[in-house]
């Protein structure tokens, strides 16, 4: 009986302590869709930004990139204090699987033409994203509007 045990033990061991094997994406694409941004001014030099999108497409670079799939809504606000630029928001997009990502969206600039720049990063989600991480940058805007977005994700 204990010879039995042992290779049993053995396997089991193996078999959970082997590593899962991870996949990274280029996450590079094009979000397309609608988007309203709602000034809200305190000050000459302190204004709040209401802002929503309604993602309905992404082109993607990688057709193994999640997002490919993805469209949904993303909301938050944005606050513009004598020329700096802070503010974040959520997105919650679903994807052809059925699947929910929520991704986090943090701005730290506004260029000449208004597009917002800023980070965006995994936090989490159901099924494909349950385990995924990753994030990287996106520069979004302008009329038709459009979120251009770099960085990579990787699904532990």
């Amino acid at each position: 009986m204990s010879f039995i045990r042992l290779p049993a033990l053995a396997a089991a061991f193996f078999i959970f302590a082997t590593p899962t094997l991870s996949e990274t994406v280029n996450a590079a694409g094009v979000g397309h869709g609608t988007s309203t941004a709602t000034p809200m001014p305190v000050t000459d030099g302190l204004v709040i930004v209401h802002a929503t999108s309604m993602y309905e497409r992404f082109e993607t670079e990688d057709p193994m990139n999640p997002f490919a799939s993805a469209k949904g809504p993303c909301f938050g606000a944005i606050l513009i204090d004598k020329g700096k630029v802070s503010g974040d928001g959520l997105c919650h997009y679903t994807d052809g699987d059925g699947d929910v990502a929520v991704v986090k969206w943090v701005a730290n600039g506004i260029d000449a033409e208004g597009r917002t720049q800023g980070e965006w990063m995994v936090l989490g989600g159901t099924g494909k994203w349950a385990t995924m991480t990753g994030g990287g940058t996106f520069d979004a805007g302008g009329d038709p509007y459009t979120n251009r977005v770099a960085g990579e994700m990787t699904r532990n």
